[in-house]
């Protein structure tokens, strides 16, 4: 088990980065009060990234399940 999680977060460290990345964007444009429509778009960013992520998440496991 301790070996499909690193290999998760080796193939999923990519997702995380950008949606700890988006999701700064959107703080600090609300915290600066310049929400423009780049945010509205970082956001659309985030969700299609999140979605793509736990897609990503999902073959993994199915892929590895196959394997045991």
């Amino acid at each position: 088990m301790r070996h499909i999680a690193n290999i998760k977060l080796k193939f999923l460290s990519f997702y995380y980065f950008w949606l700890v990345f988006l999701f700064a964007c959107v703080s600090f444009d609300f915290y600066e009060d310049t929400v423009t429509g780049f945010t509205y778009g970082y956001v659309a960013a985030f969700t299609y990234m999140l979605v793509r992520m736990r897609t990503a998440e999902h073959q993994l496991e199915k892929h590895y399940d196959k394997e045991q």
